[in-house]
This record gives structure tokens, sequence and C-alpha cells, in this order.
């Protein structure tokens, strides 16, 4: 088994531009059953209160093979739609409109790769050991994957970026650790891990982002620029990716 930190892949570098208000547009459509999503918000300078204005009015068509869906905003900034589900292979393209300017992207499910299951680990830091959660999972050997992952201790979003590739775990049984200073795991806590299989451009966005300390809306956007498969000068991602979902209590 590989025992991997979640994160150290090859660089990328980030061109950081000087920041100014922004749209900033996120958008992601999955395998499961329910509502979909695209939030429109807007960045802040860095001297501002972290908070990311929505934005209200928009118009959002995502599309497939089976046709043209609307999303409705259901609250500010948040725009929904229960009836399209993803597929794996298949291609979904997105496209906003504000004040009669197009942003448009587009996304290619990938293959489900099956997460297998959540381990603890003890990681000694110096003088220190923490817990840490692993995740166990089967790399195919035919085609490229990337990943991310979020997780959540007792309902609590962890802020730290997992992502990771199969760059050096091509075709490999994979151990990687989720290591977080975020929160202290101790006995009892429930750790939540969603496993999402991204394509490459947007593990590029979330690889570039966790380099600048991504500290947006969700641990999204921030008020630079990281790279970023939409078009239309806004920040943010585009994804098509398939979910799921095991936990864990440490002992």
């Amino acid at each position: 088994m590989l025992l991997l930190l979640a994160g150290c892949e090859r660089v990328i570098d980030v061109d950081i531009k000087p920041n100014s208000t922004k749209l900033v547009i996120e958008g992601n459509i999955t395998n499961l059953t329910g509502a979909q999503t695209v939030s429109i918000s807007k960045t802040v300078p860095y001297s501002d209160a972290n908070v990311y204005p929505p934005v209200s009015g928009a118009t959002v068509l995502v599309s497939n093979v089976n046709g043209t869906y609307t999303f409705k905003e259901t609250q500010p900034g948040q725009y929904t739609n229960s009836s399209i589900r993803g597929r794996p292979g298949q291609e979904i393209l997105l496209k906003v409109t504000i004040d009669n300017q197009n942003y448009t992207a587009s996304a290619i499910m990938p293959q489900q790769v099956s997460l297998d299951s959540l381990g603890i680990s003890d990681v000694t830091l110096g003088t220190k050991t923490i817990k840490t959660v692993s995740v166990y999972y089967q790399d195919p050997v035919s085609v490229i994957n990337s990943y991310r992952f979020v997780m959540s201790v007792n309902g609590i979003l962890v802020k730290q970026i997992f992502t990771i590739n199969d760059e050096i775990t091509n075709g490999r049984p994979v151990n990687s650790l989720l290591y977080q200073t975020d929160i202290t795991l101790k006995t009892g806590d429930r750790v939540d891990v969603e496993m999402q299989c991204i394509d490459p451009f947007v593990y590029d966005y979330w690889y570039s982002l966790s380099k600048q300390g991504g500290n947006g809306p969700n641990n999204s956007a921030t008020p630079s620029n990281p790279i970023t498969n939409l078009k239309g000068d806004a920040l943010g991602y585009f994804s098509a990716h398939t979910v799921q979902k095991k936990s864990i209590v440490i002992l």
C-alpha cells in the first residue's frame, strides 16, 4: 500500500494578480439524484470582511445529451435544478448570463472509482502525535484519474482542501492521508468523507487554490486567480463529478 499525503503532486505556477472585485461562479453537477447547484457571488478586497456577496438575477442554463435545463434562483446567489443528473462519460455544458455578459464552461464526468474504506492513522510531529483519517481505494490503470476529498467532523466542514491525482499511483492500491490541522480529532468524533472523482481541469483549480490557502465560501474561489475552466473572465469552476461518502468514528 502507498502512504501518501493528499495534495503532494506536481507544481503548478499561479500568476497572482492584484485583487479586484470579480464574479465567482461555482457549479457542481453530480451523479446523485437531487438538487444540482450553481452558486454565483462576487469577490471582495483583501482588506474587507471575508463575506462574498451573492449575485442575483442571472440566467443559468446547463445542457447535456438529454436537453437544456434552466436553473432557478432558490436563494440569493444560489441556482438549482433537480431534473438533471450527470452520468460518467457524459459532457455537460454551463452557460451563465449576467448583464448581457456570457460565461461558459464544459466538463466531462469521470468514471467512478470506488472508495473502499476509511482508517485512522497516528502521525507524529516532533513530540506530538495526532490522529489523521486515511482513505483507501484502488486506482484504475487504464485512465488518468483525479480526486478531491471533502471532510467533516461532527458535521463541521474541515477547511483544508484535499486533492490527489494518479501521476505516481496509476493502477495501484492507494492509502492517502487526509492530513489537516483545522480540527483536532479525538475519541468519539464522527468523521464523514466525501470522495469526488473530478476531471483534470477541475483538479488544477482545486490544487492551485490549495497552494494559495483557499479561504473563500466552502473553501472555494478566493480574491485571486486560481486556474479555472470558465470562459468569460470569471473566477471559480464548473465540475461534473461522481460522489460517494463513508463515515468513521474515532476510537
